[in-house]
């Protein structure tokens, strides 16, 4: 089985009109390098400043370099029956898809991500960007960000997850040349076009339309990308099952989180979800760290690592060696408990014109919406005119105790129930660093 290692940096700009300037393929047949290719590239277009600045690639390197339809042929060879392999590859291929349909190519390979593959053999770090990985591994990570010091880097680390595969499936699911198996690719690849690269949930729908599988995500499009290349038997089955993928574009991450507890409940005979955001809980009394879904009792806070727990601790003046004394526990948690009773909160919306909004009284989430106009959120009856209730409530607490402490949102308002919400004047919010 052969797999095409790459890396590609691009101009950067609108999705859709990017050029790529710098890329590099290794060719791998699972034991060696095979054949190996880099060059720069001319994109005939201007490099935006943040990306010279990122890889040190300047308009004056890529002016003599060769134009993408004159690598073409060489790429095609390098790639011819590989796996398309990166780090964050979705990127890659569609930057690649685009060059080849400027020049009428169809360009179609079967992809996978060492991102994915990092989360399924490298559990439970901080981090997965390529440069935290590798300096975890030990990996040498020379020329960062530019296209050959990236790909050698990338092609190391799936070295090591190769190793880690010790079932190979990845091999066995990557070797199929069937009919039945091209049919698959053919069809996870059309499934996964145009799908929004924003914050939402997304629903995988089975030949009878029923709704199996449900995800809250970040990103939409990484999150089936690695739903789709991942080799575990849960993806295995998604992938023969799938016919269609529904998304909602939420822009507010906690909203996504909030309507995936909601549709839970809603829809029966879901696969289970083990891919939560939240995984680890800080329980009291006795007060301990541990995973969700193994211990009895409603958990204090909850985060999405271990690490992070821990981390959460030392911010509130708690730290691991006295987590079994709860006097002081207790002590510690006080500075993170929010005394206010009633307040929203205000994040991304759906569109640039649009904000989210979050309603929670006394740490319970009443429910969410989203406004284009300050006089929806100011007026009450206009207000819960436009919100979504959240019926789910069993670990909501903690949610709204985690995320006021542990993450990022737009603003917070308090105000009491039943009056009119005070938000500042229109000239005060541009001025706001709080509120933009």
């Amino acid at each position: 089985m052969n797999f095409a290692i790459l890396d590609i940096e691009a101009t950067g700009g609108k999705k859709g009109t990017e050029k790529i300037i710098d890329i590099a393929i290794y060719q791998f047949d699972g034991e060696k390098v095979t054949d190996q290719f880099a060059s720069m590239v001319n994109p005939e277009r201007e490099i935006d400043k943040f990306v010279q600045n990122l890889t040190g690639i300047t308009q004056k390197m890529v002016r003599r370099a060769p134009k993408f339809h004159e690598l073409a042929k060489r790429i095609v060879e390098i790639t011819k029956d590989c796996v398309i392999v990166g780090h964050g590859v979705d990127f890659d291929y569609r930057m690649l898809r685009q060059e080849f349909q400027s020049l009428g190519y169809n360009f179609e390979h079967k992809t996978l991500d060492t991102l994915t593959l990092s989360h399924q053999f490298l559990p439970n770090l901080e981090t997965y960007s390529l440069g935290k990985l590798c300096k975890n591994l030990g990996i040498p990570l020379a020329d960062r960000h530019r296209a050959a010091g990236d790909t050698r880097a990338t092609l190391e680390l799936f070295k090591i997850l190769l190793k880690k595969d010790k079932t190979k499936n990845i091999i066995k699911a990557f070797g199929q040349n069937d009919p039945k198996s091209k049919q698959q690719i053919s069809k996870l690849l059309q499934l996964q076009r145009n799908l929004p690269t924003q914050s939402g949930i997304y629903y995988y729908l089975d030949a009878d339309g029923k709704i199996f599988y449900l995800q809250a995500a970040r990103n939409i499009q990484r999150s089936v990308n690695q739903d789709f290349t991942n080799t575990s038997k849960k993806s295995l089955h998604i992938q023969t099952r799938v016919k269609e993928v529904h998304f909602e574009i939420t822009g507010s991450f906690f909203i996504a989180l909030l309507m995936q507890m909601e549709e839970e409940i809603n829809h029966q005979n879901l696969i289970k979800n083990k891919q939560n955001y939240f995984k680890f809980g800080l329980f009291l009394n006795p007060t301990r760290i541990e995973k969700l879904n193994t211990t009895e009792g409603i958990p204090f806070l909850i985060f999405p690592t271990k690490n992070k727990a821990y981390k959460a601790l030392d911010s509130c003046e708690t730290t691991e060696e006295n987590l079994g004394n709860n006097e002081e526990i207790s002590q510690g948690l006080k500075n993170i408990t929010s005394n206010e009773n009633h307040f929203i909160l205000i994040d991304k919306g759906r569109t640039a014109e649009e904000k989210s909004f979050i309603e929670i009284e006394k740490n319970e989430i009443l429910g969410f919406g989203f406004f284009k106009f300050y006089n929806q959120l100011e007026e009450t009856s206009v207000r819960h005119a436009i919100l979504v209730p959240v019926t789910s409530q069993e670990i909501t607490p903690a949610l709204v105790r985690s995320w006021l402490n542990f993450h990022h949102f737009k603003q917070k308002i308090s105000f009491k129930p039943g009056e009119n919400i005070k938000l500042p004047k229109e000239n005060d919010r541009k001025r706001s660093k709080n509120f933009r």
